[in-house]
């Protein structure tokens, strides 16, 4: 229940600019999407994704980006829209740091950080290269099939024994005449 603010000035003191009213050359675009990038990974580290991260939500302080607006920001683990959302917001940063360095248009860092994070093997020093290869092989629905079905045998031998349990063996049910099927 607490709120912390800091006023972001950029190098005259002034409020700092948000990164959708600034130009940049190539070279700052790659450091600061360099920069963002590890901001999102420490976040992540922490278990929290963004949420709405765009160029709007970013100011350029004198030390470099500042990333701002948390309120939406999310629980990484607990939000089935948590991967979705990391991925716009890394789509949101290297399509605006895209305009000043194509080459970050066709990274694919979410993918990569997300993988690492469900493998429990993401730290805030990882190093990411921005490439990800999917994952090509076929699913194995037949396997899957089977676990379901022997998960819901399972069940109904449990719910069967729980109720022998409370109400004794169950009856022989007498067969129902063909002529009434």
């Amino acid at each position: 229940g607490v709120l912390l603010m800091e006023l972001v000035t950029d190098a005259d003191g002034d409020a700092a600019p948000r990164l959708n009213d600034v130009h940049l050359e190539a070279e700052e675009a790659r450091e600061f999407h360099a920069f963002v990038i590890r901001q999102i990974v420490l976040m992540l580290c922490a278990g929290l994704v963004h949420g709405d991260l765009s160029e709007f939500n970013v100011l350029l302080g004198p030390d470099g980006p500042v990333i701002i607006d948390l309120p939406q920001a999310v629980d990484a683990a607990a939000n089935n829209h948590a991967f979705s959302m990391l991925q716009r917001d890394v789509d949101n940063m290297a399509h605006y740091f895209g305009r000043f360095a194509p080459e970050l248009k066709t990274t694919r860092y979410a993918q990569e950080m997300w993988a690492l994070f469900e493998a429990g093997k993401l730290l805030p020093d990882s190093l990411l290269t921005g490439e990800f290869a999917d994952d090509e092989h076929d699913a194995d629905v037949d396997g899957v099939m089977r676990e379901i079905d022997a998960a819901r045998l399972d069940d109904a031998r449990r719910r069967a024994a729980r109720a022998e349990a409370e109400h004794g063996p169950a009856k022989a049910e007498e067969p129902t005449p063909p002529w009434l099927q």
